[in-house]
C-alpha cells in the first residue's frame, strides 16, 4: 500500500525537533537580554545554539513574524510581544485582578501605574494604566525594559536582597551614567536607600530614572513564603504626586495586598 505526502510520524518528530530548536533560540535571547549586554544578532545566536546560520536566519525571522522576538536597528535580538502575552498568562489571576486596580490608582493621582517583574538586572513592565492627559512616554508599554537600580519598581523588586546578593547581581555592571541624577552610583547607595524606604514600607524613587519624576513602588509577596514576586508602582511629575505620598502609600499597599491572593489562586490544586 502506498501513501502520499509525508509521513505522519516524521512530520511529527521534525515539528517537534523545530520547536525545541525555536525555544533554544528564544532562550538564548533572553538570557543575553537579561545580562544587560548588548543583545545577540543572529550570528552570534547560531553560534550560542550551535545551529547553522542559515537555519538560524529561518528560525529567527519566523519567531519575529510571530512576535516572539524583536529585531532591533542595529539587527539585535530581544524578547517580543507575544513572549510577554505568553509568559503572562501563566498568572492570569495576577494580570486579570491588576488592571482595574491599577486603573483605579492611575486615576486618582492623574498618574501611571504598573505592574512590573524582575528579570535579572533588569524590570519588566508587564501592565501599565494611565490616567486621561497622562504622558505617555512615561507610561510605557507591556515588555518595556528599564535597570532595576535606579527604578522605584526596581528597588521594590529588590527590597528582600541583601548588600552581598546585590552585590553579585550587579557585578560587572556600572551603575555610574545610567540613569536620573539620583539614581545610586554604588551597591551602597542602592542598599541603603532601600533601607531608608523599607522602614517607610514604600519605595520613593525621586528623580532616580528621569529628572523630575517620581515612581512610588511596594512589593507583591506571594502569600505562602512571603517572597517577592512582583512590584506596583505610581510613576509622575514629582511635583504632582510629591503632596500625595501618604495617600499613594495606602493606595499601593492595600492593591499589592490584593494582589497576592492571585499567586493562591493561580496555584495548583
Amino acid at each position: 500500500m502506498t501513501t502520499n505526502g509525508p509521513s505522519p510520524v516524521r512530520t511529527s518528530l521534525g515539528t517537534a525537533s523545530s520547536l525545541r530548536m525555536a525555544l533554544r533560540v528564544v532562550n538564548a535571547v533572553l538570557d543575553r537580554e537579561a545580562s544587560g549586554r548588548t543583545g545577540y544578532n543572529v550570528s552570534r545566536v547560531a553560534d550560542e545554539v550551535g545551529m547553522e546560520r542559515s537555519k538560524a536566519s529561518r528560525t529567527t525571522q519566523d519567531l519575529c513574524d510571530k512576535g516572539f522576538l524583536e529585531r532591533g536597528d542595529d539587527s539585535t535580538l530581544r524578547a517580543g510581544s507575544a513572549f510577554f502575552a505568553t509568559a503572562a498568562s501563566l498568572h492570569p489571576g495576577l494580570l486579570r485582578r491588576s488592571r482595574p486596580l491599577l486603573r483605579r490608582m492611575a486615576v486618582a493621582h492623574g498618574a501611571g501605574a504598573r505592574l512590573s517583574v524582575r528579570d535579572g538586572v533588569q524590570v519588566r513592565l508587564l501592565r501599565a494604566e494611565s490616567a486621561a492627559g497622562f504622558a505617555q512616554e512615561w507610561l510605557g508599554r507591556a515588555s518595556l525594559v528599564t535597570p532595576c537600580w535606579c527604578t522605584g519598581a526596581g528597588r521594590a523588586l529588590l527590597l528582600d536582597h541583601t548588600v552581598e546578593e546585590i552585590t553579585v547581581l550587579l557585578d560587572d555592571y556600572e551603575l555610574i551614567g545610567v540613569g536620573g541624577p539620583n539614581a545610586a552610583h554604588s551597591v551602597e547607595e542602592l542598599a541603603a536607600a532601600n533601607d531608608r524606604d523599607r522602614r517607610r514600607a514604600v519605595v520613593a524613587a525621586h528623580g532616580e530614572f528621569e529628572h523630575g519624576v517620581t515612581e512610588y513602588a511596594v512589593p507583591v509577596r506571594e502569600g505562602g513564603d512571603g517572597r517577592i514576586r512582583a512590584a506596583l508602582s505610581v510613576v509622575g511629575r514629582e511635583r504632582d504626586l510629591l503632596p500625595h505620598e501618604e495617600a499613594i502609600r495606602a493606595d499601593l499597599t492595600a492593591a499589592a495586598t490584593a494582589l497576592a491572593e492571585a499567586f493562591t489562586d493561580d496555584a495548583p490544586a
